[in-house]
């Protein structure tokens, strides 16, 4: 898979928007949550919102949903003026939307993410269940657009970032990412099951999505708690 990261561009964007409006709607969380987004079943949403809210994108349907105390608004993005029925949607809450404009995205573009998203939530949370004591949720955070948990020592701010990326600037193809803070030089010298360790812009482990896939998501899981192991021994 290649160049993902800008295949998607037009439901990045999107993503960023409805990311801007939880922020507006919640209360500050810890880990950043209150800016996060996830992905559940084949929809990428903010969560229930005070008991009662919800924005999201059914990835299958390509219909954002503003689901307000059981009453939905429909936007359907590959049709309509997303950004000027978000705005109207939106206009009694008085949230501010940044954006001056949002493109309208293409079944697929919908389809390329969503087998994408699918199989790297699975592979986290396959992973996540492998973890003990402190940790968070799986995010899907709209600004990178990447996937990733936090598990942290309770310590200051001991913490392992464990994440996949659809790519970025400095990547175009999808990656896994582990990264420790503080981070230990050392950690560099250890061998590893996959992957490599990285130390161009940010240091940590990282394992090309093409090798990821190679295996099953139970076995992808069981490879990325070995590097989680071998991170985790620096503290």
């Amino acid at each position: 898979m290649t160049n993902l990261e800008l295949e998607i561009k037009n439901l990045h964007e999107i993503c960023m928007t409805i990311g801007e409006i939880k922020q507006q709607l919640v209360e500050e969380l810890p880990h950043y949550g209150h800016h996060g987004l996830f992905l559940q079943n084949d929809e990428i949403t903010t969560g229930l919102l005070n008991n009662k809210d919800e924005v999201k994108i059914n990835l299958l349907s390509g219909q954002l949903l503003y689901f307000e105390n059981e009453r939905g608004s429909f936007i359907d993005l590959k049709n309509d003026d997303v950004l000027e029925k978000l705005k109207f949607i939106t206009s009694s809450k008085k949230i501010k939307i940044s954006t001056d404009f949002l493109n309208n995205t293409t079944e697929q573009e919908l389809m390329r993410y969503h087998d994408f998203a699918k199989k790297a939530l699975q592979m986290l949370e396959l992973f996540r269940m492998n973890l003990r004591d402190n940790f968070t949720l799986i995010h899907l955070w709209p600004h990178h657009f990447d996937f990733s948990l936090e598990w942290f020592t309770g310590n200051q701010d001991e913490q392992i970032g464990t994440g996949i990326s659809p790519g970025d600037k400095q990547y175009s193809n999808p990656y896994l990412y582990m990264n420790s803070w503080p981070f230990e030089e050392k950690l560099t010298e250890k061998s590893l099951p996959i992957g490599t360790w990285n130390t161009n812009g940010w240091k940590g482990i990282k394992v090309e999505w093409d090798e990821l896939v190679q295996f099953t998501p139970k076995e992808a899981a069981k490879k990325i708690t070995e590097l989680f192991s071998i991170v985790k021994n620096s503290f």
